[in-house]
């Protein structure tokens, strides 16, 4: 989403690809918030859980919440860390997303 310019360029961005960036940003802003908000909570439940059952590292829930919140990190990608990894992210969505409404806009 976010570009690397040549220090010599005189690209500008448009107003449409700023409101774009804009947008696309407070989506995954918005995906990001509600991940942490559903996690917390889920993380001290399976935290204690944990702690009574002792299980193995490979059977721990807290573990595996941990990597479901790396894999998360990386589908929401809020600050681009992950682009073109080979990981699905909110960006290839939208942009699926902007060519199905294109593709119908065009058709009618």
């Amino acid at each position: 989403m976010f570009f690397k310019i040549n220090k010599e360029s005189k690209a500008e961005v448009s107003s449409g690809q700023a409101f774009r960036h804009l947008l696309v940003f407070q989506i995954k802003l918005a995906a990001d918030a509600i991940r942490d908000l559903l996690m917390s909570p889920i993380s001290i439940l399976v935290f204690f859980v944990d702690a009574m059952r002792k299980p193995t590292l490979e059977e721990s829930w807290y573990l595996r919440l941990m990597l479901l919140g790396r894999k998360s990190d990386r589908l929401i990608n809020l600050f681009d860390e992950h682009k073109d990894a080979g990981h699905y992210t909110v960006d290839e969505a939208v942009e699926e997303l902007e060519r199905l409404v294109r593709g119908k806009s065009t058709s009618d």
